[in-house]
């Protein structure tokens, strides 16, 4: 099967809000409205085929050295086949030709973005997503993601420390790392 990745239009909204609020519905990632779809439009990508619309993502860029690749969604009938990794990367060569040195995402599917050449890391790194839009994320209270980080320079984020706190919800509700109540 033929895959095209290109730039999302007017069009694809339905079929991008229908996907990414199925997933939200199974608590896979966060509800899109349409209205957030179509004023952030320029920053999706799409996966078409010879079936259309296959899926989409989006790269929101938070700061002049910062990405976040967001709204990843591959229809089920799709999936396994390379179309999220096809997206991701379109979405890492946007933020190349930007000239942006770390892109990153929050995500329930860790080992996927290790494919692509991401590293885990620690919420508390990114400073730039957890003070503008953590506190407003219907899950702050109870965030299950894992925060993957990418350098485009080629270097290798160091790694996370064993009692370095991952979440939103650890980092900042007066957990220190190694699970003791902060005083």
């Amino acid at each position: 099967m033929s895959v095209a990745i290109r730039p999302a239009r007017v069009e694809d909204v339905d079929d991008m809000r229908a996907l990414i609020n199925g997933y939200a519905a199974e608590d896979r990632m966060l509800e899109r409205s349409r209205d957030f779809l179509i004023e952030h439009l320029r920053d999706f990508v799409v996966a078409e085929g010879s079936s259309g619309f296959l899926g989409c993502c989006s790269l929101a860029v938070l700061t002049p050295d910062l990405a976040e690749v967001r709204s990843l969604a591959v229809r089920p009938e799709a999936s396994g086949r390379g179309i999220g990794r096809q997206l991701v990367l379109a979405c890492v060569a946007e933020a190349r030709r930007l000239g942006l040195r770390r892109v990153f995402a929050l995500t329930l599917s860790p080992q996927f973005f290790e494919r692509c050449g991401f590293v885990l890391t620690s919420l508390g790194r990114l400073p730039e997503k957890s003070a503008s839009e953590c506190p407003v994320c219907p899950k702050r209270f109870a965030c299950d993601e894992h925060a993957m980080l990418l350098h485009l320079d080629g270097t290798v984020p160091e790694p996370l420390a064993a009692s370095e706190p991952v979440g939103y919800t650890r980092l900042f509700l007066g957990v220190e790392p190694g699970g003791r109540s902060a005083p």
